[in-house]
């Protein structure tokens, strides 16, 4: 049964992203440690254009299975990890094990690495697989292995999962039921999941404090989590993580209207589409503070390398030029309006789909093809970032033609890549398979282009800030 009451308790932030070398269209600068942009006291990555078509690096062992990703969020709705998972059921005991380890091999890839970070990342599996040696190199990565059931565990299981705790290795259960019922299990894992379908509010307020008296070292976390009620309420309950499709949850906000500062950069994109000059944009701008700040922060940033300080808001256009100011005030759009709680989780979600729809195009692509799919995959959750109706906010925007038909109708050039970007973030295996055979595209390498692609983005969103 579900958890469907709790009070709200919203932890605003205010989130700005600045994505330079998109917005300069500057050559691919391969860096470790990208140069740095500050707009508006919020430091951020410059982007790097070009994309990247690396080849997976496991022989094709990840072909069958699509990898899923979701972000685990803390009470303040902050992404402070991932649980990697695979979709389809495995045929028998071999060939699951064989998955689990195609999957713990995704996890430590570099470029799920360069996602995770500083984060966490759990890797579900069997318990079969906590004895492979790939698992003991884990220590210290802040990698957890998640079980995914505890049927099968005994004595030697346990022994094994203290030995790896101590080893600096923490192990957590998807099913936290187990820890309940096994104390000695309980006493051996760092965490335990608990599903708001499988338990009542008062029950699940008796076990975290159950937990908490008898485990103070353990992190509980609640999955599923279908509405931010349940979210908040779960809050309220000293739950640590969180973890379910509710931040992607459309309301019911047809009659919200957008924030006045959306409506302007929403106005200026459109009478950038529509061929004015840029004196005319500029004095647009002019008329609104914030987007003056930012745009001559920028304009004034170590990236542009102006020879002399930039005062003027028509210097500063002349500076960007169209395509490029084009881009920086769609990017200025995902951020306008209130600050609200998960809006980091909800950017950097639409830049990995941008990201991922853009690497969907191939190498041979053009640059306007890829940014269509770019603007495509990134606008296509403008109406979530905002909480304004898409339709609304289409009038407004005046998208090229192949990106407003993609978002609005699922049609045109734009639309069969957005369709699969979003079948993989669903785990819609079936939906998934049939889209990459038309679009002649292996499941390993479209697995190793998402993990690639959420690593992009969550670097080009780290300036973000509360």
């Amino acid at each position: 049964m579900a958890l469907r009451q709790a009070l709200k308790t919203p932890s605003p932030m205010r989130l700005l992203s600045q994505l330079w070398r998109r917005v300069c269209g500057e050559p691919a600068v391969r860096s470790a440690t990208p140069l740095a942009v500050r707009s508006f006291g919020v430091t951020a990555a410059p982007v790097d254009p070009a994309p990247v078509f690396a080849s997976t690096g496991n022989g094709g062992a990840d072909e069958r299975f699509v990898v899923t990703r979701e972000a685990m969020l803390n009470r303040d709705m902050a992404v402070v990890g991932y649980e990697f998972a695979q979709t389809g059921e495995a045929t028998d005991a071999a060939h699951a094990l064989e998955r689990d380890r195609a999957l713990l091999h995704h996890a430590t890839g570099a470029d799920a690495r360069a996602l995770v970070g500083a984060r966490l990342a759990f890797v579900t599996m069997g318990h079969k697989l906590l004895f492979d040696p790939a698992v003991d190199a884990l220590a210290g990565s802040g990698i957890f292995p998640l079980l995914r059931a505890a049927d099968g565990l005994n004595e030697l299981h346990i022994a094994r999962i203290a030995a790896l705790r101590k080893a600096g290795v923490p192990t957590a259960l998807a099913a936290g039921q187990a820890a309940l019922d096994n104390p000695a299990l309980a006493a051996v894992v760092s965490g335990a999941f608990f599903s708001v379908d499988a338990f009542l509010p008062p029950d699940l307020l008796h076990i975290s404090r159950q937990f908490a008296r008898q485990h103070p070292g353990m992190k509980l976390g609640v999955r599923g989590i279908e509405t931010q009620e349940e979210f908040d309420a779960c809050g309220r309950m000293h739950f640590a993580w969180f973890h379910g499709p509710f931040i992607r949850r459309r309301g019911e906000w047809s009659q919200n209207r957008a924030d006045p500062g959306a409506l302007r950069v929403c106005d200026l994109l459109a009478r950038l589409r529509c061929g004015a000059e840029l004196a005319e944009i500029a004095e647009q701008i002019r008329l609104d503070p914030m987007i003056s700040y930012r745009l001559l922060r920028v304009a004034n940033s170590a990236a542009v390398g102006a020879s002399r300080h930039i005062t003027s808001i028509r210097d500063a256009t002349l500076i960007f030029g169209r395509e490029p100011l084009y881009r920086w005030l769609v990017l200025l759009l995902c951020v306008c309006g209130p600050a609200r709680p998960a809006q980091q989780v909800l950017l950097e979600h639409a830049l990995a789909r941008g990201r991922l729809m853009e690497l969907l195009a191939g190498p041979g692509a053009t640059p306007e093809a890829r940014q269509s799919l770019f603007l495509t995959g990134l606008l296509s959750l403008l109406d979530l970032m905002l909480r304004v109706p898409m339709p609304a906010l289409l009038t407004q925007l005046a998208l090229p033609p192949e990106v407003g038909a993609a978002i609005s109708t699922k049609s045109g050039p734009c639309a069969l890549p957005l369709q699969l970007a979003e079948a993989a973030e669903r785990g819609n295996e079936p939906l998934v398979m049939e889209l990459c055979v038309e679009m002649r595209l292996s499941l390993a390498r479209l697995n190793q282009m998402q993990a690639a692609a959420g690593a992009w983005a969550q670097a080009q969103a780290q300036g973000l800030s509360a």
